[in-house]
């Protein structure tokens, strides 16, 4: 049977792939929002105490960029999946419809590629530095690397889902 179609079950494993991916995207974008609060609260903390009671947090510089590295590569996969990353389009937009939805599959492929490299990198590299303490603190040096590795995967989900997709539908992105 040469029917062209795709098997029912293909359409049911991508619609709950793109289900599971839009819940990971909303609990991330919690996380990158509890993420930026604290790294906000400490650094108003450190500046209160500093300058107000003329006390210094020995903590607060490691935590608040701690904190800041988490959102920035949590934020980055909701990045990717609304076409927010930077792009240069002078080629691409010249090409026919068909060849820019390859082109783009292409360059999804290549990008995955490099996300599977990062993620599995940064995932070896906190596992070698999970015994090393950061200097004020008790928690692991770790912890830095971590959000690179998950960021990484997460954003090999979505140009995994760009791949299987085509040509993305830009959103627009507020402004103001």
């Amino acid at each position: 049977m040469t029917s062209g179609a795709p098997p029912a079950s293909h359409g049911g494993l991508v619609a709950d792939f793109r289900r599971g991916l839009d819940l990971l995207d909303w609990i991330i974008a919690k996380v990158v929002i509890v993420s930026m609060a604290i790294m906000v609260s400490v650094i108003i903390a450190q500046v209160f105490t500093r300058y107000a009671l003329n006390l210094s947090l020995d903590w607060a510089e490691e935590i608040s960029r701690l904190f800041f590295v988490a959102s920035i590569f949590f934020a980055i996969p909701l990045g990717v999946k609304r076409g927010a990353h930077v792009g240069i389009a002078l080629l691409t937009e010249r090409l026919p419809p068909k060849l820019q939805d390859a082109f783009f599959r292409a360059m999804n492929g290549i990008a995955m590629l490099l996300m599977a490299v990062i993620a599995y990198e940064a995932a070896v590299l906190t596992r070698n530095q999970w015994d090393e303490p950061m200097s004020t603190l008790e928690f692991s040096v770790g912890w830095f690397m971590l959000p690179l590795a998950v960021g990484a995967a997460h954003a090999f989900l979505h140009l995994l889902n760009g791949l299987l997709s085509g040509q993305p539908q830009r959103q627009e992105l507020a402004t103001e």
